[in-house]
């Protein structure tokens, strides 16, 4: 796992440096939460707004089986309020984001 950030490295440095280190999502998340004190949710939202972790994401939610599982299941239970994932047609996709 990689060095815990130092308070001077902001949210999208600390997002950037993990993707690039190859980090892996529940790490990801983890250090993300922890580093910055935020909930799930928020974490995975900011996340998302980076362009490399969030067209991985995609590519992910439509062709690895256990990352589509998640997905539907957060679509299922988070769809209606400020969901993290939309149905668009047969593919899944980031929300927000075409």
């Amino acid at each position: 796992m990689t060095a815990p950030t130092g308070h001077s490295e902001t949210v999208e440095a600390l997002i950037d440096r993990l993707f690039r280190e190859e980090c892996d999502w529940p790490n990801l998340i983890k250090t993300v939460r922890s580093a910055k004190s935020i909930d799930l949710r928020t974490a995975i939202r900011l996340v998302f707004q980076h362009e490399g972790w969030r067209r991985l994401c995609n590519h992910r939610i439509n062709h690895d089986a256990e990352c589509r599982k998640q997905a539907l299941h957060e679509l299922r239970h988070h769809g209606d309020e400020n969901p993290l994932i939309v149905m668009d047609g047969a593919t899944l996709r980031i929300a927000g984001i075409r």
